[in-house]
């Protein structure tokens, strides 16, 4: 059971409710604001039926019931004291459910915290099987950059959001499954390489390229000279595969997908290599601006909120899940998950000297997807890498509550310091 649940949480695969899987031609798809035409990932199944299958203990979900139910009384007090405008409730409303949505993600990943060496063997399967299917029928299709559409179903917002999930994915997946699966773990380094630089995502090569060379960097110096100059060859393949398909996509012409949609990526790395700043980040910037001056029009708005989102013609998102949600729900909105993010750094540097390598890891990874990713993109409203990200959120929070595998789980024995110092007690609370 956590198997399946783990792997429908990394899946990509979508579901319409007119329509049933999703399976369209077009990587560009708008729904329109329809929900029975608005492709909803499986990880929201996963999360109901795997909270559940724990519904006779959910002890260790209680953080998470709590950090819903803070966030739900923000809101509130968003809807109590924003103003009055009946016509842009129901969209507030909307808006409200789409972000509450994916925080059952945190409760799934609370309640599967003593499991994640299965959650990674998991997720190794799911990158290993999906992501040269995707790869093989891209080039089949005639393009390099990666195609949406995988015959049997498409993948929704499959550069979007996407390949930051399953980059991240493969960093959990690296540092647990290393040691037990050396040769398939490089096959697998290899496979995730190309795939970031067909996404065209800098997050997303960036990400890859960051955690495969610390990796690296962290094995040579615990190995010995003869390991080390083998692992130092193979980091710097990686390195150099990314930089000659950084040149490649910088210099490459024409059109590469049979939509014509590449060249909007590929300018991306020509203005880098132009010392500019790419388009996609320039507009974000514009929006941020935006954004920042309807939120601070006036002092109701920036603590309460706005009563309706701004008009879809004029924009659609903040392209930052932060200000969007300010935007809405005021600075009382952000109270709840500033507090859930202040009680786990507190939490990881009270244990900072008992931490196995793979909670760090864990640690950055989340920290990743919540701060870095979400400053970007409206990441933790969007159900597919929202759930992900709070279900990583919940894989932390187990461990640094005391929940969480000991001994081969955290992969080596812990010592008696470890063991006992540090540990917390089992009541604390811790559209792009």
């Amino acid at each position: 059971m956590t198997w399946l649940v783990a792997a429908a949480v990394l899946f990509p695969l979508f579901v319409q409710l007119s329509r049933g899987i999703y399976r369209d031609l077009d990587p560009i798809y708008d729904s329109r604001g329809l929900l029975g035409s608005l492709p909803l990932p499986i990880s929201i199944a996963a999360c109901l039926v795997g909270i559940l299958a724990h519904a006779r203990r959910l002890g260790p979900a209680k953080p998470a019931l709590g950090f819903i139910a803070a966030f739900m009384a923000a809101m509130a007090l968003s809807f109590a004291f924003a103003g009055e405008a009946p016509d842009g409730q129901t969209a507030k409303l909307l808006y409200a459910a789409q972000t509450l949505l994916p925080t059952t993600g945190f409760m799934l990943g609370l309640l599967l915290g003593a499991q994640r060496r299965t959650v990674a063997k998991a997720f190794f399967w799911v990158l290993l099987v999906l992501l040269p299917l995707q790869l093989l029928a891209g080039w089949i299709q005639g393009g390099l950059m990666l195609t949406n559409y995988l015959y049997v179903f498409s993948i929704y917002q499959h550069i979007q959001f996407v390949p930051i999930v399953l980059a991240v994915a493969f960093g959990f997946v690296m540092v647990h499954q290393w040691d037990n699966q050396k040769a398939a773990m490089l096959v697998l380094t290899v496979i995730v390489g190309i795939y970031v630089l067909a996404s065209g995502a800098f997050l997303a090569i960036g990400l890859y390229a960051g955690a495969v060379l610390l990796f690296f960097g962290m094995a040579i110096l615990k190995r010995s000279h003869g390991h080390a100059m083998g692992l130092l060859s193979i980091a710097a393949g990686i390195a150099a595969a990314l930089f000659l398909g950084s040149l490649y996509y910088g210099n490459v012409k024409g059109d590469t997908d049979r939509f014509g949609n590449a060249n909007a990526y590929v300018q991306k790395f020509r203005d880098v290599a132009e010392g500019k700043l790419p388009g996609n980040l320039a507009q974000r910037v514009s929006d941020w601006k935006l954004y920042g001056g309807w939120i601070a029009q006036s002092p109701r708005s920036l603590l309460f909120g706005h009563t309706k989102p701004p008009p879809r013609e004029v924009i659609t998102s903040a392209h930052n899940w932060y200000l969007d949600l300010v935007y809405n729900f005021g600075l009382v909105g952000l109270l709840p998950v500033v507090a859930l993010i202040g009680f786990t750094l507190r939490k990881v540097w009270q244990q900072r000297q008992s931490l196995p390598t793979e909670i760090w890891w864990l640690a950055g990874l989340t920290a990743f997807m919540v701060l870095v990713d979400s400053n970007f993109k409206v990441t933790l409203r969007q159900p597919y890498p929202a759930i992900f990200a709070y279900f990583l959120w919940g894989l932390l929070l187990a461990h640094l509550r005391g929940d969480g595998e000991a001994g081969p789980e955290a992969g080596s024995a812990p010592s008696p310091k470890a063991a006992g110092a540090g540990r917390p007690s089992a009541d604390g609370y811790s559209r792009g």
